[in-house]
């Protein structure tokens, strides 16, 4: 870069040394728009240049040099090649939740983004996506640099009712399109937008100054001489300049014939993050110190212009293989053989002295085209040396050599279809990432100023209303009040968002880009061969799963909800796994809903539900029955240790009684007591029965689910337990105490 280019080229300090009020605004942005055209002047004719020659058409380069001679338009081919090559299919939008775990509200606004996305770049629609993503792709090959504008479109009715509202896609040409100065894009602080507007169109989009424009527009080029440019349009038009001034977030438009004020200026129109209507623009070659495009042909011009000087030699050439010669005129005949048809025989006089004299080829002399032939040779292998330097220059060799024969193996074919496109991975990135970015800077747009009506006609997605939430979440309330299980269509409704919450979340720019990530899949024609093997991969992978976890499952060593958490962690990282995760997500679901929907289950519920304050009174009559057998136990252990001590005062009294007397008198007064402890239990056998009632009942009330003659028969053999450990320590056996005399003295219980 020369000294001129990197002087100082600043005039002003502040902006108000431009000018005061809304004239020195209009003179600020003017002196603006001419340094940045300044700045690109020299690009902007080279951008000329090489799109006529992709045309075929005369140009600055073609005049004199290669005027009326033939060319070999290299440049077309490439272009038809490598466009392809970087985009050749619409993207698709993939909208998802960011971190992939169960969120169904970010579910439930992913799915309405990627459906109004999805209607967005409908091929079908006036402004389709892929139309626009081809003429960018195409200006960045061509001309260095590729612009794509997203617009928000509304159509109002009456009393201004918005009818309809949609994302338009705009293709900006490469000679209406300004920017700030800047090394690199995030230093730009300004772009710029050219329109040519007739007089109703500014009446219009301007009415309070249509009237004060001049029709002033002049094509680039056009400057009145004879070698002028035809303006093939009806009408006298207006040139508007509509800036995008980023530290003000406000759009200006200024006419330079209108230099008092501005045609209109509008405050931050898209609410957008980046406030710019374009993602950064699409360029071919990405430099760190300038954002001046280079148009990819110059890198292998003067490869081109040999290749079109060839061309014009072999033309020459050609012409210059004509059979010639000389005759002898005394032969008239021979003058008729070059004029003669196929297979044409012509009868001559006087010839026999001449084929005596050594034949009649001797008459004749032939211009000799061997070596000029021989030239053609080496013009037409030169040419092909010259094109193989252009396609290793452009990438093209590459795609060349990346094609594969049919008697190749897979391997090698794998092998070369990778290197074919190992050179150009970087700039089909780039396109890629161009797309994703209008995808989301589209999405952007619809979060912030599409209608709840109009995303729901759009997307078709049923979502509850306000009133539709308040009356589910009181009637959870009152199921939850009656302990009763929430049906699955109330639990979706409560868990569904509104579409308020679902605009609340997407118009607010942090919580959409934590709760969602909007991308594109590939956007280059996909290998079918990889995607069937990814496809088979993942559904051998979820069969084997199936067989060896399910006999877990069905014992119930393993959960069923353990069981898909670790089948959905791996489906979620799987590049193809994100179709199925809905479908694996209901496994397990169904049968609960039957179960809950099942009407046996259903009315065991409502009975338990009308036996709840039965089954409380019992619960308390079977702890105050309890509280008494302990009483009575004790009670009854009281009484059974007096009338051991009046016994044994009874055997110390009676010394003459023999000892084996002694025992059976003392066994009679122990069966004695002990049936009186038996007839103390015999009368709580009804306390048991009601016992058992109230073991049955709880079992219920845990467990819906449950076998009634199985649970009646448990709850009757856990009552008989309870009451025989009440029996056992009433009634336990007791062993007779002698003293030292062998007198027996007492007794003692024995506890098993």
């Amino acid at each position: 870069m020369n000294e001129a280019a990197t002087a100082q080229t600043g005039s002003l300090e502040v902006v108000k040394d431009a000018g005061p009020g809304p004239e020195g605004v209009v003179a600020r942005w003017q002196a603006e728009l001419d340094l940045a055209a300044k700045d690109e002047e020299f690009w902007r004719k080279r951008a000329k240049d090489v799109n006529a020659r992709y045309r075929d058409e005369s140009d600055s380069q073609s005049e004199g040099r290669y005027a009326g001679g033939d060319r070999f338009n290299i440049l077309y081919s490439n272009i038809q090649t490598i466009c392809p090559a970087l985009y050749n299919q619409t993207p698709k939008p993939d909208v998802r939740r960011r971190y992939r775990d169960k969120d169904e509200t970010g579910k439930t606004i992913a799915d309405v983004m990627e459906r109004a996305l999805s209607y967005t770049m409908d091929d079908g629609a006036e402004s389709g996506f892929d139309r626009f993503m081809r003429m960018a792709v195409k200006d960045c090959q061509l001309t260095g640099r590729g612009v794509t504008r997203v617009k928000y479109g509304a159509a109002f009715g009456e009393e201004d009712a918005v009818e309809a509202e949609e994302v338009e896609f705009e293709h900006v040409n490469w000679a209406d399109f300004r920017r700030g100065p800047g090394r690199t894009w995030e230093e730009v602080q300004w772009i710029g937008f050219r329109h040519t507007f007739d007089r109703d169109e500014l009446e219009r989009n301007f009415p309070k100054t249509a009237k004060d424009i001049p029709l002033n527009y002049t094509p680039e080029g056009v400057d009145g001489g004879d070698n002028t440019d035809t303006v093939n349009d009806t009408f006298k038009r207006a040139e508007i300049w509509e800036i995008w001034d980023k530290k003000k977030r406000e759009v200006i438009f200024i006419c330079e014939g209108l230099k008092e004020r501005p045609c209109k200026v509008v405050s931050d129109p898209l609410n957008l993050l980046a406030f710019w209507p374009i993602p950064r623009p699409l360029y071919a070659s990405d430099y760190t110190d300038t954002l001046v495009p280079v148009e990819p042909f110059r890198y292998y011009e003067d490869q081109a212009n040999e290749l079109d000087e060839i061309t014009r030699r072999i033309t020459g050439v050609i012409q210059a293989c004509k059979v010639r010669g000389v005759y002898d005129s005394t032969i008239s005949e021979l003058d008729k053989i070059m004029e003669s048809r196929e297979t044409h025989l012509i009868p001559a006089t006087d010839v026999l002295p001449l084929m005596q004299a050594g034949g009649l080829d001797k008459a004749i002399w032939v211009w000799p085209i061997e070596k000029i032939a021989g030239v053609l040779v080496h013009l037409y292998a030169q040419r092909e040396a010259v094109k193989t330097i252009i396609y290793e220059i452009t990438g093209i060799a590459d795609i060349m050599r990346g094609s594969s024969a049919a008697s190749e193996t897979l391997g090698a074919q794998q092998l070369k279809a990778q290197f074919g496109t190992m050179r150009l991975d970087d700039m089909r990135r780039e396109v890629q990432r161009y797309a994703r970015d209008l995808v989301r800077m589209s999405g952007e747009i619809i979060a912030e100023q599409f209608s709840p009506e109009t995303m729901a006609i759009m997307t078709e997605v049923k979502l509850p209303t306000p009133e539709q939430k308040a009356q589910a979440q009181m009637m959870a309330q009152e199921l939850q009040q009656q302990q009763q299980p929430i049906p699955a269509k109330l639990q979706q409704v409560l868990d569904d968002p509104t579409w308020d919450e679902c605009l609340q979340i997407l118009r607010d720019d942090q919580q959409r880009a934590y709760r969602i990530d909007i991308e594109t899949d590939s956007t280059i024609a996909g290998d079918q061969a990889q995607e069937q093997k990814n496809i088979t991969e993942l559904i051998t992978g979820i069969s084997s799963f199936i067989q060896q976890a399910g006999p877990a499952v069905e014992a119930g060593y393993l959960p069923i909800e353990a069981a898909k958490s670790i089948l959905m962690t791996a489906v979620r990282k799987f590049k193809m796994g994100r179709e199925v995760e809905d479908a694996l997500d209901m496994i397990g679901e169904e049968d609960g809903e039957e179960q809950q929907q099942d009407p046996a289950v259903m009315q065991l519920q409502a009975q338990l539900q009308e036996m709840g304050p039965q089954l409380q009174e019992l619960q308390q009559e079977n702890q105050a029955l309890k509280a008494a057998q302990d009483s009575k136990a004790e009670e009854l252990k009281l009484k059974g240790r007096e009338v051991t001590l009046k016994e044994n005062e009874a055997l110390v009294k009676a010394q003459e009684v023999a000892p084996d007397e002694e025992v059976l008198a003392f066994a009679e007064n122990e069966k004695e007591r002990d049936k009186m402890a038996h007839d103390s239990m015999e009368a709580d056998k009804d306390r048991q029965v009601e016992l058992a009632k109230a073991i049955f009942a709880a079992k219920c009330s845990v467990d819906g689910d449950v076998d009634e003659e199985q649970a009646m028969g448990e709850s009757m053999s856990e009552a008989a337990t309870m009451m025989e450990q009440i029996t056992a320590a009433l009634t336990a056996p007791k062993v007779v105490i002698r003293d030292e005399m062998g007198n027996v003295v007492g007794a003692e219980t024995v506890l098993l």
